[in-house]
This record gives C-alpha cells, sequence and structure tokens, in this order.
C-alpha cells in the first residue's frame, strides 16, 4: 500500500483537537447556564435538546472527516501491469543561429520568430519525436529525439545566434548532422530547417540529394525578407552597430528563397515563407501528419491502483447519516390544574 499526498494524513491529527474543543464549548454551555439559574434547571431548560444524539453526531461528523482525508490522500493498492504504446515520426529541426539571424527584418528579430514558429511547431506535436540540431559555420545536437516536449521548447529557449562561435552558415553541415540521429530502419525522416537560406558553404543541393537516397524528407520554412536589411550588433561600448564586411562594408542580408526552394524540392518536402498569419507551421504540421505514422516500442509500467473512491463513498454515506440524526426531541407537556 502506498499513498499519492501523505502529508494530507497530518490533518488526522486536528480530529482528535476537533472534539476536545466540542466538549469545551458543551461544558461552557453550561456554565453560562449556571450565571443566570441553578443547575437544576438545566435538565428542564434543555429538555428539548438530546445531548446524547448531539454527541453522537459529533461522534459521526468526526468519522466522516477521517474517511475523507484518507481519501484525499489518495491511497493505493494492488498493483496492475500498464502497457503503453507509442506512435509517431521521428523530426529533426535544424535552426539557423548564424549572425544573419539576428537581422530584423521581420520583428523582433529573425532568430526571435524562428523559435516562436518552432515552439508553436512543438506544441503541436502528438506522439512524435522531436530533435534538434543548431547550426552556424558548424552544427551540433542541441537536443536528441525526445517526446518531452518541455524539455524540447527548454532546449530551444537557450537558442541564440552566439549558441554556435564558428562564422557562416553551412546548412548542408546541419543535414549531415541531422541524419545520424535517424535510425536506418526508418521509413520516414523528416527534416526541417528554418533558416534565411544563406549558404555560404554552398554545398546544401548535394547533401540534401545524399540524404533523399536515405530516405529523407526535407522542408524548408524560410526567415526573413526577399528585400532584406542590414544586420545589427554591439560594439565594446555596448553600442548597437552594423555588421560590416572584411573591406568595411555594411553587410546587407536577405530571405535567399531560391536556394531554400531547391533544398525542398531535392529533398521532396516543401519551401514554406514565414508570413504575419504564422499559419505556415500549420501547413507543415498538416502535411506530416499525413505521413504513415511508426510504431515506438511498447513499455510496461507497474501502477498502484486507485482505491480513493472508497474512502470517499464511505465519507459521504457517513455525512448522510449524521444529517439524519437529529437533536431536538419530542416533549410531552403536562398541564397542571
Amino acid at each position: 500500500m502506498r499513498w499519492e499526498h501523505p502529508l494530507y494524513l497530518i490533518f488526522l491529527i486536528a480530529i482528535p483537537l476537533m472534539g476536545a474543543v466540542a466538549s469545551v464549548i458543551a461544558h461552557r454551555r453550561k456554565q453560562r447556564m449556571s450565571a443566570f439559574a441553578e443547575t437544576r434547571f438545566y435538565d428542564f431548560f434543555m429538555q428539548e435538546f438530546s445531548a446524547f444524539h448531539w454527541g453522537l453526531r459529533n461522534v459521526v461528523f468526526f468519522l466522516a472527516l477521517v474517511f475523507l482525508i484518507i481519501a484525499l490522500a489518495q491511497p493505493q493498492w494492488n498493483k496492475e501491469v500498464q502497457i503503453m504504446k507509442k506512435e509517431g515520426i521521428d523530426i529533426v529541426v535544424c535552426v539557423d543561429v548564424s549572425k544573419s539571424m539576428d537581422a530584423q527584418d521581420i520583428k523582433p528579430s529573425r532568430i526571435d520568430r524562428a523559435k516562436d514558429q518552432i515552439s508553436r511547431f512543438i506544441d503541436g506535436l502528438r506522439g512524435d519525436r522531436i530533435a534538434i540540431v543548431a547550426f552556424a559555420g558548424r552544427s551540433f545536437v542541441q537536443c536528441p529525439l525526445t517526446d518531452d516536449y518541455g524539455a524540447a521548447k527548454l532546449f530551444l529557449s537557450l537558442l541564440d545566434t552566439e549558441t554556435v562561435t564558428s562564422y557562416g552558415t553551412d546548412i548542408g553541415g546541419a543535414l549531415r548532422t541531422a541524419m545520424p540521429l535517424f535510425s536506418e530502419a526508418e521509413k520516414h525522416k523528416v527534416i526541417i530547417v528554418v533558416s534565411d537560406g544563406e549558404d555560404l558553404e554552398e554545398n546544401a543541393l548535394k547533401v540534401t540529394e545524399e540524404s533523399v537516397k536515405q530516405g529523407a524528407v526535407i522542408y524548408t520554412l524560410g526567415v526573413g525578407t526577399p528585400q532584406g536589411t542590414t544586420i545589427p550588433i554591439l560594439d565594446k561600448q555596448g553600442n548597437t552597430v552594423y555588421a560590416k564586411d572584411d573591406d568595411g562594408n555594411i553587410v546587407f542580408t536577405k530571405l535567399d528563397v531560391s536556394t531554400l526552394t531547391d533544398i525542398a524540392r531535392k529533398g521532396n518536402g516543401r519551401f514554406y515563407p514565414i508570413t504575419p498569419q504564422q499559419s505556415e507551421i500549420f501547413e507543415i504540421l498538416n502535411t506530416i501528419n499525413q505521413i504513415e505514422k511508426k510504431k515506438f516500442d511498447s513499455k510496461e509500467y507497474l501502477r498502484y491502483k486507485e482505491q480513493y473512491a472508497w474512502f470517499a463513498a464511505i465519507a459521504l454515506l457517513i455525512l448522510c447519516i449524521e444529517w439524519l440524526i437529529v437533536t431536538r426531541r419530542k416533549t410531552t407537556l403536562r398541564r397542571t390544574v
């Protein structure tokens, strides 16, 4: 036997204390009566009140409280085996954390909007496992495959453009990091690339073709605008300046629709630009939900059966009995001639 909330049992200590308080109140009532009448008249004035039934009603009420407290503590016994079966697919989200993702052509910034979209995506998952790969000039696994969506969102919240210290944008490298996260036997390997599409290594299409041969389906989510903007950074004094190239020219970054579209096309997926309506993430979800789900390993759990309902029912029954106990007793009035 075990208790789900054993701390509630502490309230059982209050039951005898309440009984003692009730006794003190009854005693003081009799003392107040003796203040204005002799003690021998107490029974006369209280002839319509049954002290026995009043005491019985208190005992029954306290007994009901005992069972109610036990029910609140949720007693459990009799173990049972519960088999949990899970169905879903594995999804790896590759998030661009290069410096260009600090651009603010979409508010509040590309990286913040990307994280918001991915967070919404995670909220829409049901039984699927998700992993997060962060990439810039190099890539690494920020979160391994998991169905703990709270943990995945925590890892996601830690991402920023300082996560990867290697400058540049290598989408192909991110795909190479993502592929080993899937098992070879998986029929469907879903990868979502969230980026502004500026592939400085220019090897993404080649790696995409390699990934497709291994069963991957690649979707791309474009963050930014085709018109583009500058990249704000902080100098050593904490002032906002704009990123410059090696020649001292201000860097201008824009969404590379062409590259992201080509990656999605070769990856048998689809390119989705982020819009103010933020509907594209749900389109990806709907598409993924149409993919045949695989069965994850079944797991057996030993759990105790909840037994609190019995005690709650007994407490309710006792309260009904307590309500039926009447403390007023019938008296027969005698007329004296």
